[in-house]
């Protein structure tokens, strides 16, 4: 088994670092002086949570229509004809405004001169322009690939044939079957240069098999401590002594989508369930079809 050099994580690290990808697949690094525009906020309006997408939208909806509410009462309620002075003037105009902003058009409330006209027509320009803007986010959000793999939330450290293994088992959480799936795990620890200087080294882990032509159920990479592991005749406290970092990375082909989709997921020394072993998480029904509950992933025996 080869050493990787980098695989672009860079080797110089602090002691203190703790992981370089985070649990969920991102990484842990704070960018400081990094520049962001117009497709960092389409980036981030694409991947953040249906929640939190629509509190923006909303958000953004009353705002804007706050905004043109304000400059309707400066121009002069009384420039907007059908306004009922006995009632909520602020209300009615935040109403104009909706109908304007949405080009709606009632016909009860209606601008009058110039100046509230010409608002009323730049408004209507923002909202459909807005408008455009969520639909293409819309768009973005439901036509991007995603994959959905789901991860045990530790790996463990098992007997396999004559010796030992370290096992990762996933599966996929869509109703969808993965195409011409394959998977690498990169192991990085701790170790000290010529110099005494602590970085980190990486290895491909050679696995027992790396690439299935389908994921229906789940999958256990497994990699056996041999002479090749760089685990050979290591200790349990020798392994957790080297600060391990184990990178599952994932990739398959969506039917759906047609196009390659990936995932990544990160175990550190810490993570590891020692001398356990994943448990069958599917059966046969009465029915003849076959039963997969992902709720017990992390299921366990005993060895």
């Amino acid at each position: 088994m080869a050493q990787i050099n980098d695989p672009g994580i860079g080797t110089k690290f602090d002691e203190n670092v703790n992981r370089i990808i985070n649990a969920d697949g991102t990484y842990n690094i704070h960018r400081k002086g990094h520049r962001s525009g117009i497709r960092d906020i389409f980036k981030y309006l694409v991947e953040i949570s249906w929640s939190k997408f629509f509190l923006i939208l909303f958000s953004a909806y009353l705002i804007l229509n706050v905004f043109f509410t304000c400059i309707y009462l400066i121009c002069g309620f009384e420039n907007i004809a059908g306004i009922d002075p006995n009632e909520s003037v602020f209300f009615q105009a935040f109403f104009f405004s909706i109908q304007t902003f949405t080009t709606v058009g009632y016909g009860t409330l209606s601008p009058l001169g110039i100046p509230t006209q010409s608002v009323a027509a730049i408004e209507a320009f923002v909202g459909f322009l807005s408008f455009s803007l969520a639909t293409g986010l819309l768009y973005g959000r439901f036509s991007r690939p995603q994959a959905k793999m789901l991860f045990a939330d530790f790996p463990v450290y098992s007997k396999f044939k004559e010796g030992y293994s370290f096992k990762f088992k996933l599966t996929n959480l869509r109703d969808v079957v993965l195409q011409d799936v394959e998977a690498k795990v990169i192991v990085m620890f701790n170790r000290e240069d010529q110099d005494g200087n602590p970085n980190r080294a990486y290895y491909q882990l050679p696995l027992t098999i790396s690439k299935i032509e389908i994921l229906a159920l789940t999958w256990t990479l497994v990699h056996e401590i041999d002479e090749e592991s760089p685990f050979w005749n290591k200790t349990e406290e020798e392994i957790k002594s080297q600060n391990i970092e184990f990178m599952v990375l994932v990739k398959g082909f969506d039917e759906i989508y047609s196009e390659m989709t990936r995932a990544r997921k990160s175990y550190i020394g810490s993570d590891i369930k020692w001398h356990k072993n994943f448990a069958t998480i599917f059966n046969s029904r009465n029915d003849g079809m076959v039963e997969l509950d992902v709720r017990e992933i992390n299921k366990t025996i005993d060895e």
